[in-house]
């Protein structure tokens, strides 16, 4: 509300400015002055904000909300099927993700590495990650659907396309209320 009132007011006295030319001489040293103070003011918020002690890190655990940690172990991807997609350097993976832990599964990164094994001798094309963000509870499960991105081999796509998936940094919550 205030910025509209300002911009009515700077409306009206340009107007003015413009109309009665008594006004314009009166105004101009006037704004000029109001401009100024502005700018000062504005750059000595900006230098006392940037030279502020950065504040200290919320700690996510506390005494009312225990530590909740799932293991690598516990949680499973299953039926991740690679589809192609557009464009051709990019796939879309689905499967189903469960959660085997005692905690809230809240998300994690799924780390995976593309290879072309034609006759058995493979080539490593390219390595992605994904941040899956899921709120599964302990024992359930829920489908999963993200894009990858590779490089572009330069031979064309992968003949026998190997996936290796692996997954990482994994964050939890207490199961509780």
């Amino acid at each position: 509300m205030l910025w509209i009132s300002l911009a009515i007011a700077s409306f009206v006295v340009v107007a003015l400015a413009v109309w009665d030319q008594r006004f314009r001489k009166m105004a101009e040293p006037a704004l000029s002055v109001l401009v100024a103070v502005g700018l000062v003011s504005a750059f000595v918020v900006w230098w006392t904000d940037d030279n502020a002690r950065p504040p200290e890190p919320l700690s996510p655990v506390t005494a009312d909300r225990p530590v909740a940690t799932i293991a690598d172990s516990q949680v499973r991807l299953e039926n991740l099927k690679f589809e192609k997609s557009t464009p051709a350097s990019s796939y879309v993976v689905t499967g189903t993700v469960h959660n085997d832990g005692t905690a809230f599964l809240d998300y994690f990164t799924l780390d995976v590495t593309l290879d072309d094994c034609p006759s058995g001798t493979c080539r490593t094309i390219g390595r992605d990650d994904a941040l899956i963000i899921a709120r599964i509870p302990p024992g359930h499960s829920a489908p999963l659907r993200t894009s990858l991105v590779f490089p572009a081999p330069r031979t064309g796509p992968p003949e026998a396309p190997k996936w290796t998936t692996a997954i990482v940094k994994i964050q939890s919550s207490p199961a509780g209320p």
